[in-house]
């Protein structure tokens, strides 16, 4: 089962949808809206406007999500207080043959268009069982990449003409990284390191060298201006040293500049 999957959503999402199922009201019509209250708040300020991202993501998972019977098994196994399965039978039966998300429209503002306080990003619109299960989803997508995109895009403001490199993967939770470094280019960032985002992006990604290079030259009885030979000759057009294992100021910059 893929835990990234149809059940990546909080179980009372499904709860409140056997509620709507057993009543009769899971196919009614129903308008959900996706909206934040202020913009972002980085501490020593609140940022003037955000910028929205996340929805293509979210409409490809839109598309892939299905209870197939690995996740029908998982629910089944959930019990009540008393014992009791949790989910009764029809509603899982209607669960399987409910096709995903098909029977939703959705209308979004485009990624990377500037968003505002309490005007929507995304409007859902169908059947309420449908909209009420992707509430999740779509707010884990849409949060966590708008956040991103706008603290890039408040970095590309303040470094103008020169040139930023998103290098964000490694300092990422696991398949955050994935949204973190999508966002950034969004906002943006003009490459990432991040080799296979990139390549999907069309980007073609870029980077320097790791603190681990010159500690391998030094530690195997070369210098630090050794590993920056190496690597400028090994890529004499792609050459971007990294200055601070050492001593930025008295060793990293002066062996850049000779080499």
């Amino acid at each position: 089962m893929d835990p990234f999957g149809i059940l990546y959503t909080d179980l009372y999402q499904l709860t409140m949808g056997q509620v709507y199922f057993l009543l009769g009201l899971h196919e009614r019509e129903a308008l959900f809206e996706a909206f934040y209250r202020k913009n972002p708040d980085y501490g020593a300020h609140q940022a003037g406007y955000t910028v929205f991202a996340g929805l293509d993501p979210l409409l490809s998972w839109m598309e892939a999500a299905r209870f197939g019977e690995e996740e029908l098994a998982a629910l089944r196994a959930l019990k009540s207080r008393s014992g009791k399965p949790l989910f009764a039978e029809d509603y899982l039966a209607y669960l399987r043959g409910m096709g995903g998300f098909s029977g939703l429209t959705l209308r979004a503002l485009p990624e990377g268009r500037v968003a505002h306080p309490q005007v929507p990003l995304v409007s859902v619109e169908g059947p309420l069982l449908q909209a009420q299960l992707l509430e999740t989803a779509l707010l884990n997508r849409l949060s966590y990449e708008t956040l991103i995109a706008t603290k890039a895009s408040r970095v590309r403001e303040a470094a103008g003409e020169a040139v930023v490199l998103e290098f964000g993967l490694r300092r990422a939770p696991a398949k955050g990284g994935e949204s973190a470094t999508r966002a950034s280019l969004i906002g943006g960032a003009n490459r990432s390191s991040a080799v296979s985002l990139s390549h999907l992006l069309g980007l073609p990604a870029s980077g320097t060298h790791a603190h681990s290079l010159v500690q391998a030259f030094l530690a195997l009885g070369y210098s630090e201006e050794d590993a920056f030979q190496a690597f400028a000759e090994v890529f004499p057009d792609n050459t971007i040293l990294l200055l601070d294992t050492v001593d930025t100021l008295h060793s990293g910059l002066p062996h850049a500049i000779k080499v």
